[in-house]
């Protein structure tokens, strides 16, 4: 083998190490899901627990700041009640740096809220309604609930943002 040969291998390989450290730095670990995962949060993220972004089971979700809300929906009737993590709290556990959600529900239906929404309408991913589980049937299993007063429910304000059957949210 010729020097030129060795050096260059050599070079590729400390070029490897180089980029598999930054990496490493820049993407902190989260804990795995050891259920089902219902979500999945990928983009400008600075934690993660799989190559594709964060993954999330129901008990990595109330792991978060949880919440109850009572609130008004121009989808209900009357007052509901719903549970689940504020999504300024997820933003935070996953060291969201984005400026916008884009958020994919099952049937492919897609909305972009601004990540300002989490924190200025104290927006909650609601995993429980009325004290029962979700499921597919029932808008579930996570639905992004704006907290609303009846009157605010009629204008339709958030009925855009209020995605149901969400399953992943790209940060950007």
């Amino acid at each position: 083998m010729n020097n030129w040969s060795i050096h260059f291998k050599r070079l590729v390989a400390v070029a490897a190490a180089i980029m598999s450290f930054s990496m490493t730095a820049t993407a902190e670990q989260l804990p795995m899901p050891t259920g089902e995962v219902i979500l999945t949060v990928s983009g400008a993220i600075g934690k993660t627990n799989t190559q594709a972004g964060a993954e999330f089971d129901l008990d990595l979700l109330k792991a978060l700041e949880w919440e109850e809300v009572k609130t008004f929906t121009s989808f209900t009737d009357g007052m509901q009640t719903f549970e689940g993590p504020r999504l300024s709290s997820l933003l935070d556990f996953v060291s969201a740096s984005g400026t916008t959600i884009g958020a994919s529900a099952i049937n492919d239906y897609f909305v972009d809220i601004p990540v300002t929404h989490a924190e200025n309408q104290a927006v909650i991913l609601a995993v429980l309604h009325n004290g029962k589980a979700m499921t597919v049937r029932d808008k579930g299993p996570i639905w992004v609930i704006y907290p609303q007063s009846e009157e605010e429910a009629k204008l339709k304000k958030f009925d855009n943002e209020m995605i149901w059957q969400l399953i992943s949210m790209e940060i950007r």
